[in-house]
């Protein structure tokens, strides 16, 4: 297993996902989310430039979706984590999210 991989999908199966409808939930969760969003910077962005170096062709998805597929990462985990991701992205206007933490987040979910 390669180090990079080993820790981006670490990041993957630790994830908790925020229901960031439910203001309650998303209030209890503040610390949480501060620090996954802070493993994005400075764990996943870091280890995706990483394995970008030997696989420039290959997207970022297409790394991602590797790490289901060599079984670092349970699809659903996957998934759930994605679409929890996707929704974040979507509310970072509203949250005045980093531009960097936006740009993570426009890279790994469409």
């Amino acid at each position: 297993m390669s180090k990079e991989k080993e820790s981006i999908s670490k990041f993957y199966n630790d994830y908790k996902v925020i229901n960031f409808s439910d203001p309650e939930e998303f209030k209890s969760n503040q610390g949480v989310l501060k620090k996954q969003m802070e493993g994005l910077v400075n764990i996943v962005l870091p280890n995706l430039v990483k394995l970008g170096e030997s696989n420039s062709e290959m997207p970022v998805g297409m790394m991602l979706a590797s790490l289901v597929s060599d079984k670092y990462i349970d699809k659903d985990k996957f998934i759930s984590v994605q679409n929890n991701l996707k929704e974040l992205k979507k509310l970072s206007e509203i949250l005045n999210l980093d531009k960097r933490l936006v740009g993570i987040l426009s890279a790994l979910v469409p």
